[in-house]
């Protein structure tokens, strides 16, 4: 799962309740021309777009999403998730209104995030079920928890790690969660720590910094949702096959007992190698081809 985050600066959050049909940015009852016109202000914002529904609205329904006898009031959050620059922002309008006010910059709040911000479970089925399949009862049971916390989303990307989920603001993605886990995510995310086992990467991160990052915490044990930031990444050689040498400011690290990480004050290197399985494999249920799964060693630790 190391390095699988889909990189991006933030998201744009879109509320529509109901099915979602197939597709990455997928169809629904917004209608094909709000989903492009959506997509583009989401693009414009250098945002993903996710539409994004609480658990157990997904019932099948007729009609547009603005048709009379459905809820008129539609959640929208824009996410900002670069390091320091964390923030959600949020503000409600009428299912008609998606489009407009998402261009908008006016009326918007800042959503308070001290409860450890939303959390987002894929349950996208048209585009892979095993997202539907684990994702749904990963979000109920998150929902029994921490009811505000929670959404089901769309399409996240790496549908093989089913459950996915992404912690907001942080940009924190998780992968092959299961049930049994919704607990200590709740608790770990509330408190502004990650849980090292089950990270693919910060989705503000390039791949390699990402795949770093997450080995280096599960080395050190180091929690911390924002310790270790990144301050470079350079192959060691112009050999595409080269291994790679990021460093991080690990001031302040804290590791999972609350004490200061292995990592203590200044800067670490950690140095990592990129490799692709050898024998090639269907990597989502949907794959028309197979492909070689990449994967990242750990060569070592050491202080910069």
């Amino acid at each position: 799962m190391l390095g699988t985050a889909s990189p991006t600066r933030g998201y744009l959050l879109v509320e529509e309740p109901g099915p979602w049909g197939p597709g990455g940015v997928p169809t629904s009852r917004l209608g094909d021309a709000a989903t492009a016109a959506l997509k583009e202000a989401a693009t414009g914002m250098g945002a993903k777009l996710l539409l994004v529904r609480r658990p157990g609205t997904s019932v099948l329904r007729a009609g547009p999403s603005n048709a009379p006898g459905f809820d008129d009031q539609r959640v929208l959050m824009r996410v900002s998730v670069r390091r320091g620059r964390e923030r959600v922002l949020a503000r409600s309008c009428a299912a008609a209104d998606v489009v407009e006010t998402a261009r908008s910059r006016e009326g918007w709040h800042d959503l308070d995030t001290s409860d450890g911000g939303p959390l987002l479970v894929c349950t996208h089925g048209r585009k892979d079920w095993c997202c539907a399949r684990r994702g749904r009862p990963l979000a109920a049971a998150l929902a029994e928890l921490a009811p505000q916390r929670v959404w089901e989303c769309s399409h996240l990307g790496g549908d093989r790690f089913a459950a996915n989920l992404l912690s907001l603001p942080t940009g924190w993605t998780y992968g092959r969660v299961d049930v049994d886990d919704a607990a200590s995510v709740v608790a770990e995310t509330a408190a502004g720590r990650v849980v090292p086992s089950l990270l693919r990467g910060r989705s503000c991160d390039a791949m390699v910094v990402q795949a770093a990052d997450v080995l280096a915490r599960q080395e050190l044990g180091v929690t911390g949702a924002a310790d270790l930031v990144p301050v470079s990444a350079a192959r060691e050689g112009e050999d595409g096959d080269a291994p790679w040498r990021v460093v991080f400011d690990g001031a302040g690290s804290t590791s999972s007992t609350g004490s200061t990480g292995s990592a203590g004050a200044g800067r670490l290197a950690v140095r990592v190698h990129q490799r692709h399985v050898e024998s090639p494999q269907r990597l989502t249920c949907g794959a028309a081809a197979e492909q070689h799964a990449r994967t990242w060693q750990l060569l070592d630790l050491s202080p910069a």
